[in-house]
């Protein structure tokens, strides 16, 4: 019975975070919320990079707070907690939220937006800070 229980809230919690959230990364995002120069891959500044993040949810976040994980990842599964942010909202039925990201050297990483206590995933992504091309 307990293992039946787990099953079903872990399935809860991963429906819950892919219930109509979206995480975007933009190179800048106006005050609408509209993503310019929206990418995966973004290439390195020379001293570091600003991205803005855009976390969406047509229905509304649901929530007074939000929290980026940051991880700088050497691969898909591993990587290093690069910066613990939050972001107060003004309303929970806000749709969308937007959050400046300051990257201080290339490389991988992974962002993970969660409610305030950091207990439910809303959205992950990924995104690349390449070397620049000389």
């Amino acid at each position: 019975m307990r293992k039946a229980f787990l099953l079903l809230f872990l399935f809860s919690i991963s429906i819950y975070a892919k219930a109509g959230y979206d995480l975007l990364f933009c190179t800048n995002a106006d005050s609408l919320g509209n993503c310019k120069g929206k990418g995966q891959t973004f290439e390195w500044n020379g001293d570091r990079t600003k991205l803005d993040l855009v976390v969406v949810n047509k229905a509304g976040l649901g929530v007074a707070k939000l929290r980026f994980m940051i991880f700088f990842m050497q691969n898909d599964k591993e990587g290093k907690l690069y910066a613990d942010l939050s972001l107060a909202l003004p309303d929970e039925r806000t749709k969308y939220a937007m959050k400046k990201i300051i990257f201080y050297k290339p490389g991988y990483y992974k962002i993970d937006v969660l409610n305030a206590n950091g207990f439910l995933p809303l959205a992950t992504g990924f995104v690349t800070v390449t070397d620049r091309k000389d």
